[in-house]
């Protein structure tokens, strides 16, 4: 991977998702702090969609200032494509701990991270794909922010094509999935469904072919799945939480904020 003009690379930290590379970065000649710079693939780079995509996301960084995401550090394009550095976030991702988890440290990383979703949203900004690997929490639970906002979103933001699903469907909302118009209650839905995985240790869709799992994350109400896994938790943290995972979206509740004041009521 190469580093932005102004940046070097901290060698061995180069890690693949499914469209972009991404590689720890210094300032040149600085020994800290660390960033994160952010590339797409090769494939990846071939999609024009993708290119407009990975810079816009840059811009919506910068926009957003820290707020529920990580700060922007820079962004730019060179001959290598799009690129993007932002603050390093030391946390670990829910899906990297003890599953499952001691009920007080959920409802505090639950608070937290709604607050985070409720800054995005506050901003007008739609996540659309929440999973335990994209939100990040201290090791207390008293603080989270959300990362890869690659299929995010927000008025101005240039558009998704048609074509397959994209995002993970173990925790997509159900009106996600079956291609349908959503709003920000398909985060709701996510990040619950994600929070919930981590408290029980046990995923809210299990179906072993992607084709399985979209058929199901559309078809399928995984409240009872959500009841189970918080009854550990206060009742009106249990409560809300189940409620988000509501199959139509109309019977969870009205937003981000409003889980936050109930969950504050709880922790």
């Amino acid at each position: 991977m190469r580093a932005p003009d102004g940046f070097t690379l901290v060698p061995g930290t180069e890690r693949v998702t499914a469209t972009a590379v991404v590689c720890d970065v210094l300032r040149e000649g600085a020994e800290a702090p660390v960033h994160v710079c952010k590339r797409l693939g090769a494939r990846a780079l071939q999609e024009d969609w993708v290119r407009a995509r990975l810079a816009a996301e840059g811009e919506l960084l910068g926009r957003l200032g820290g707020r529920g995401c990580p700060r922007l550090v820079a962004s730019g394009e060179d001959s290598a494509g799009p690129w993007i550095v932002m603050g390093r976030v030391t946390w670990a991702p829910l899906s990297r701990g003890e599953m499952p988890a001691e009920p007080g440290w959920i409802g505090r990383a639950a608070l937290h991270a709604f607050e985070a979703l409720a800054m995005l949203h506050e901003a007008k900004v739609v996540h659309a794909d929440l999973n335990p690997d994209n939100v990040m929490v201290a090791d207390d639970g008293r603080a989270a922010t959300l990362l890869d906002f690659g299929l995010a979103r927000w008025p101005g933001a240039p558009p998704m094509p048609d074509g397959p699903f994209r995002g993970t469907l173990a925790y997509a909302a159900p009106e996600l999935a079956r291609g349908e118009a959503f709003d920000g209650r398909a985060d709701l839905f996510a990040l619950s469904a994600t929070v919930l995985h981590r408290a029980s240790g046990v995923a809210p869709r299990q179906q072993e072919s992607q084709a399985a799992m979209l058929l199901a994350a559309g078809e399928n109400d995984v409240t009872p799945w959500a009841t189970a896994s918080a009854r550990p938790l206060p009742a009106a943290a249990a409560d809300v939480l189940a409620r988000c995972c509501a199959f139509a979206a109309a019977d969870r509740p009205a937003s981000a904020r409003q889980v936050v004041d109930a969950l504050k009521g709880c922790y």
